[in-house]
């Protein structure tokens, strides 16, 4: 019934966001988090534990987009491309990440990633273990310039058993994910939501 609710509360998000489109970035080839009014908070909050939204604008050139969840222990990828998948893609959309605890299992909790664009909606769900650890924190960077020879990290939940402070990955991180693999030392589990976008 939750993953249900999940699916319907994620649709009415993204044709929510249909209608926002024209007050998107302005420069073309760009992923940036967008404003949500109070409604879009309340319904991401009410129906999961953690959620990211990231919407892209790209040029004619580009032609398909693809997207996945990569899982590093201690700085070293343990899976990848869970949940991949890929879709046309024609000038611009939006990318949902979230994740929400199972009603039966506390150590469960159900990843879904959805792109949404002018052909509609594609979603991928897949149940994932997670062993809560003492601490977690998760972020996206603001922006974040497109090119088709990069797979680029668009965001992050970082989990920690250590008793110090635990902080979110930085902006370089982001920028240059592969001169900053270093930072996922610092956590037990990191989740990263990585796309692909191609010509």
């Amino acid at each position: 019934m939750k993953k249900i609710f999940l699916s319907i509360s994620i649709s009415l998000l993204s044709f929510s966001l249909v209608a926002c489109k024209a007050d998107g970035p302005k420069s073309e080839n760009i992923l940036s988090v967008p404003e949500l009014t109070a409604r879009e908070k309340a319904i991401l909050e009410s129906s999961s534990e953690h959620s990211f939204l990231i919407d892209f604008k790209v040029d004619d050139t580009y032609k398909e987009i693809s997207v996945w969840v990569e899982k590093y222990e201690f700085g070293k990828l343990v899976e990848d491309e869970k949940g991949r998948m890929t879709t046309g893609v024609e000038k611009n959309g939006t990318i949902i990440f979230t994740t929400s605890k199972t009603d039966d299992d506390q150590d469960q909790s159900m990843f879904n990633i959805s792109i949404q664009n002018d052909d509609g909606l594609v979603s991928a769900t897949y149940p994932e273990s997670i062993d809560r650890k003492d601490s977690s924190v998760w972020g996206s960077p603001d922006n974040i310039n497109i090119n088709s020879t990069t797979k680029l990290a668009l965001a992050s939940i970082c989990y920690s058993s250590g008793n110090g402070g635990i902080r979110s990955l930085s902006t370089d991180f982001y920028g240059d994910m592969d001169a900053h693999m270093d930072e996922l030392k610092e956590y037990d589990v990191v989740y990263l939501l990585r796309s692909e976008f191609t010509k």
